[in-house]
């Protein structure tokens, strides 16, 4: 199911189509980037319009943000050609459960989550998403 939303000032709209449900990832990466994890989901498909800076924060991504008003849209993962997008993003939230936690060896001691998800640390991430890199 497509889902519309849009940054906190309005001035970037984002369509795109989830492949899953919420996911966290607790990297140092998204943790300095979101002060917490970010609260993305999948989506292959993912279309923005609007003032959008991309930074390339690693050889594998690139995070994307509203120049405007800095709000934090994604993280694309240029191995897979995914996006993951922040949820906070849709109008509709609904039936996106968080059912995953990624790098959860890199998790600040500051926070846990109640829902039962999946957990993969930092190495088992890479070696079933990147070829063990």
């Amino acid at each position: 199911m497509m889902r519309s939303g849009a940054c906190l000032c309005g001035a970037v709209k984002v369509e795109a189509e989830p492949l899953g449900s919420l996911q966290a990832c607790h990297c140092e990466m998204c943790r300095r980037w979101t002060s917490g994890p970010l609260m993305a989901v999948p989506c292959k498909e993912a279309h923005f319009e609007g003032p959008v800076r991309r930074y390339s924060s690693s050889e594998f991504a690139e995070r994307g943000f509203c120049s405007a008003c800095g709000t934090h849209l994604f993280f694309y993962a240029k191995w897979l050609d995914i996006y993951g997008v922040s949820v906070g993003l849709f109008d509709d939230q609904s039936g996106l459960p968080l059912k995953a936690q990624l790098f959860v060896d890199q998790k600040s001691e500051n926070y846990d989550f109640a829902n039962e998800t999946k957990m993969m640390t930092g190495s088992e991430y890479d070696a079933k998403f990147r070829g063990g890199a």
